[in-house]
């Protein structure tokens, strides 16, 4: 039942659009179908505290001037997958350029303003100055979509961003249609997802910061939830991680975006696995796909992330940074600046463009519900409690099956081993939410040393793959005394950290199965 008392939702897909394409955005046949572009100039102003209290409570708070006309609006509770905004707005027509809180309707985004000192303290934080062009596109008899070209700034005192978007506001049918317009327009120009609103871009300068890498977030499980539900809500959270770090990783700099990305891709396969008993197999198998071959491109430019800032260190360190290993410490940089470049093109490309956008479409269709049999869909409509549990037993018991006698596991063991706690723990932060506090965290705590261990040994043994692989057919004159103090260290390192496994291996042992 819809609460009476809430605003209307607003419902948006947001694409960005390279300066050099703007003209054949507007001229795209698609656009020049529907009927006569609308044109206006909006001067908008974000009002915060100083300190940005209301940006602490997801709430923002904007007066835009259209034509001779003042508008209020108010946004907040909303969500931003794959691009496409959905949030609750409350707007009004207002006297002028000053926030009037009697305009506000009694709903759930008033509570925000309920303190006079705070409406007291609100200032100007940032402008937005942009030409906007508008068409209503008739999709069909009950789908109609608002697409607006926009063209401007951003502007916080002397910082500012210049704007090159386009917006697809749903006004009527299902959220689908929006990727469908959008797919389309991206079969022909280079249009990318556009996860930050203007009000997130004009905090951004007004704070002077950098973004910083983005960790990954549980989804808000609960009880209440059905399987699907909880399917749905794990996908969202790992494909937010994902698009929030992808910006970050193609400039280039902090090396954490891309290996948060790494992250977020391997929380997304393991989350399609995780669910494999309840949704179609052949329904995900071309979004799988589509993440492996994303997961190879970018793998190896992490793999030598980590072999440059964390196993040749200490190596330097202790033999030294002259001579062969110095020659050889720099050919281990270039090839790692080279595989970065081809990551960073990856993310850049068309086939990533389109992925993103198949992804997003993927989730408002909703496709895997399609043809399923009753007891199929019974299994979705289920709560999400039992599922959840039969899944974690079933991967700590693979864990506790590997891990028998763990000190003398072999190499192709404790592989094994690895990616069972991986899976395990990653199906464990899934449904974490499930359950209570204390018993999950402390279980967490000793299930990511465990895993830290592991892929500790896993990073020593890939060192010898890595030499190989990098300079094979090199002819690097340099490789023979090097490749000997790199394997002799990573040989003891991996013998020192297989010592020491059984120190990880028992505390996860004596933790309970807190999904009981």
């Amino acid at each position: 039942m819809v609460n009476p008392l809430s605003p209307p939702i607003e419902l948006e897909l947001k694409l960005q659009v390279p300066p050099g394409a703007m003209r054949r955005l507007s001229a795209h046949r698609l656009l020049k179908g529907a009927a006569r572009a609308s044109k206006c100039r909006l001067h908008s102003v974000y009002f915060d505290t100083p300190g940005l209290d209301l940006r602490r409570q997801g709430v923002a708070l904007r007066l835009r001037r259209e034509g001779g006309r003042w508008f209020q609006a108010v946004k907040g509770g909303g969500t931003v997958l794959a691009g496409l905004h959905r949030r609750l707005e409350d707007e009004a027509e207002v006297a002028g350029p000053a926030p009037d809180f009697s305009r506000i309707g009694q709903n759930e985004l008033a509570g925000a303003f309920s303190s006079e000192r705070l409406r007291a303290r609100l200032r100007p934080v940032f402008v937005t100055h942009f030409l906007r062009s508008s068409r209503l596109l008739e999709v069909d008899p009950e789908t109609r979509v608002e697409a607006s070209i926009d063209r401007g700034v951003i502007r916080s005192g002397k910082r500012n961003e210049r704007v090159f978007e386009l917006e697809l506001e749903l006004k009527g049918g299902a959220p689908r249609h929006l990727y469908e317009i959008a797919r389309k327009l991206a079969n022909d120009l280079p249009l990318s997802l556009e996860n930050r609103s203007k009000a997130e871009r004009g905090y951004a300068l007004y704070r002077g910061k950098d973004p910083k890498p983005v960790k990954a977030h549980p989804a808000a499980l609960t009880p209440v939830l059905s399987v699907g539900e909880s399917f749905k809500a794990v996908i969202r959270a790992n494909l937010a991680q994902l698009q929030a770090n992808e910006r970050g990783m193609a400039a280039g700099g902090d090396p954490e975006y891309l290996h948060q990305m790494r992250v977020a891709l391997r929380r997304l396969r393991s989350a399609f696995s995780v669910f494999e008993p309840v949704v179609p197999e052949a329904a995900v198998a071309p979004v799988v796909a589509e993440l492996k071959w994303l997961a190879s491109r970018l793998g190896p430019a992490r793999d030598w992330d980590v072999f440059v800032t964390e196993t040749l260190p200490p190596i330097e360190k202790e033999f030294g940074t002259h001579g062969e290993l110095k020659a050889f410490s720099e050919h281990c940089r270039k090839l790692r600046d080279d595989a970065g470049a081809r990551a960073r093109r990856v993310v850049r490309s068309a086939r990533y463009r389109r992925l993103m956008l198949s992804l997003g479409a993927w989730l408002a269709a909703e496709g895997w519900l399609s043809g399923l049999e009753p007891d199929q869909r019974a299994a979705l409509d289920a709560p999400v409690g039992a599922f959840a549990g039969n899944v974690l037993e079933k991967r700590y018991d693979q864990v506790r099956k590997r891990g028998r006698k763990v000190g003398g596991l072999s190499a192709k063991q404790l592989h094994r081993l690895r990616i069972a706690v991986k899976k395990f723990r990653y199906a464990a932060d899934f449904f974490a939410g499930l359950y209570e506090g204390a018993p999950v965290r402390e279980a967490l705590k000793r299930l990511s040393r465990l895993q830290d261990m592991l892929g500790a040994i896993n990073d020593a043994a890939m060192v010898a793959n890595l030499v190989a692989h990098g300079f094979d057919g090199t002819g690097d004159q340099h490789l023979p005394e090097a490749k000997g103090i790199l394997l002799g260290w990573s040989h003891n390192r991996a013998a020192t950290l297989r010592r020491e496994l059984k120190s990880a291996w028992k505390p996860f042992r004596a933790v309970g199965r807190f999904w009981r």
